[in-house]
């Protein structure tokens, strides 16, 4: 037998990996701590980036769907296997600037998405200096750093045309429609009862709002697939069922942030072939001005105290949604006694905000007793419940004025690129895009979700893509079915 000679560069991998192996299996045994095991598998993920990046993304897509959060006994928590993933990208990501400058897109760089996310995140920096806490911000920020590297830079480099997307598109959906399929087989098994609603996607997602939104993100585009296959082939078939799902598990997640987010983007689907998105967008600006001023003049908001002894849980759905209505629910209550513990702190800080990640560690000082109901201790350590008053507390005027040009940004090209694009499919693709991060935009107003894995994710990945379709459109008009890779 012809024996296996390895040349110098094979034999420093398999010795560097032989060695890392054998070092993190006996830190691991010796230290209790599970994440040494990891070592290994990350050497040959960042070797296997080195060789071939695009491989990775597509296994993160995979994986994202899947992961789970991890608590170490030290004290550390993070996503797994997501996460260490997104860490390799970012460290990655840094080789790629020094030594392989000529795999970004010049164009996609000065984009201006990308010019206003720049600025974003200079701002996020900005505002870490004068932290309240730095570590706590500086933790953020490493966060928000992987998060933008893999799913917006990274993303640019891998999905470039539809091609590429289809791939993306069925690594995510893949894994959602055996999720949804799970989530709903046990939620059948508790005679789908609203109390054991957040015992039915563990370990996939945190609570069954993590779960409905990832869900209500992935309706538009498993609409607008669809329609690219044949009507009796596989896919379409399999798409069909997982349209059926994805909005049996909405329904039975009784999210309601995420029933509304769905309507709204139905509502949001005719506003867009309309091209009156930008009016809508505006519209929506200009009220959520007034009912702020409205609510700060001469403390109207104070009438809107909840009674203490009313305020509780309700186990039964229907007893739930009467109590929303009257404000008496507990989750409702406790969002207006966080809401108005955020517009204190805008107040003390209005300019650099109290630091990125912070609020939890300074909100309490700023609430109002007269608001508070029986689970105001939070023991879950969850924030504001409202993603536009967290910038704004965190990041000051000038934090929230930036990311809502970013926003603004991304539906101002969604619906040029809707309106001009002659390519039905790449049209669609616009659509369905848009649709998904109009979602993400109405389920923020009453979560803290841009910096969870999955839904902050996909915020990134959606802008990305829309970033791609306008560079293509730029340099192919007529957006012909077949693209040649750039």
């Amino acid at each position: 037998m012809d024996k296996v000679v390895l040349d110098k560069p094979e034999r420093n991998v398999f010795w560097t990996a032989t060695i890392l192996c054998c070092a993190s299996i006996i830190a691991g045994f010796l230290s209790g701590e599970a994440l040494f095991f990891l070592a290994p598998p990350a050497f040959l993920f960042a070797y296997q980036m080195i060789i071939n990046f695009k491989v990775i993304f597509f296994v993160l897509l995979i994986a994202t769907p899947f992961s789970i959060e991890y608590y170490a006994p030290s004290g550390f928590s993070t996503t797994l296997p997501t996460e260490p993933i997104m860490i390799i990208f970012m460290l990655t990501f840094l080789f790629f600037i020094f030594l392989k400058r000529d795999l970004f897109d010049r164009q996609f760089l000065l984009h201006p998405i990308s010019v206003v996310l720049y600025i974003h995140f200079t701002w996020i920096l900005i505002t870490t200096i004068f932290s309240a806490d730095i570590v706590i911000s500086l933790k953020y920020v490493l966060s928000k750093t992987w998060y933008v590297v893999s799913w917006y830079f990274i993303a640019a480099l891998v999905i470039k045309d539809l091609d590429s997307f289809k791939k993306a598109f069925w690594c995510l959906f893949i894994p959602t429609f055996f999720l949804t399929i799970y989530t709903i087989y046990n939620h059948w098994t508790y005679q789908f009862r609203f109390a054991e609603v957040n015992r039915t996607m563990v370990p996939f997602f945190r609570n069954h709002v993590n779960y409905a939104v990832f869900l209500a993100l992935m309706t538009p585009l498993t609409f607008t697939v669809a329609h690219w296959y044949e009507r009796h082939s596989w896919q379409r078939i399999m798409l069909n069922i997982g349209k059926f799902l994805l909005l049996a598990g909405i329904y039975f997640s009784y999210t309601r942030s995420s029933w509304i987010s769905v309507a709204g983007a139905f509502a949001a689907y005719f506003i867009i072939r309309n091209n009156k998105l930008m009016w809508a967008a505006s519209l929506a600006v200009i009220g959520v001005i007034f009912f702020a001023w409205y609510m700060l003049h001469d403390n109207k908001y104070l009438d809107y105290a909840p009674d203490y002894k009313k305020t509780i849980y309700h186990s039964n759905f229907t007893d739930h949604m009467e109590s929303t209505l009257t404000l008496e629910d507990v989750s409702s209550a406790e969002r207006i006694y966080r809401w108005v513990g955020a517009v204190h702190m805008i107040h003390a800080r209005p300019v650099t905000g109290f630091g990125p990640g912070s609020f939890y560690f300074n909100y309490k000082r700023y609430t109002i007793n007269k608001f508070e109901t029986y689970i105001s201790r939070n023991d879950e350590h969850s924030t504001v419940h409202n993603y536009y008053l967290q910038v704004t507390s965190e990041q000051g005027f000038p934090g929230i004025a930036i990311w809502a040009t970013l926003l603004l940004f991304v539906l101002y090209y969604a619906q040029m690129l809707y309106t001009k694009l002659t390519n039905k499919r790449y049209k669609g693709l616009v659509m369905a895009i848009a649709l998904s991060f109009i979602t993400i935009l109405i389920n923020i107003s009453l979560s803290d979700l841009i910096e969870a894995d999955k839904i902050g994710t996909s915020f990134f990945f959606f802008i990305a893509l829309l970033v791609q379709v306008d560079l293509l459109r730029k340099r192919y008009p007529d957006l012909p079915e077949s693209i040649p890779q750039i």
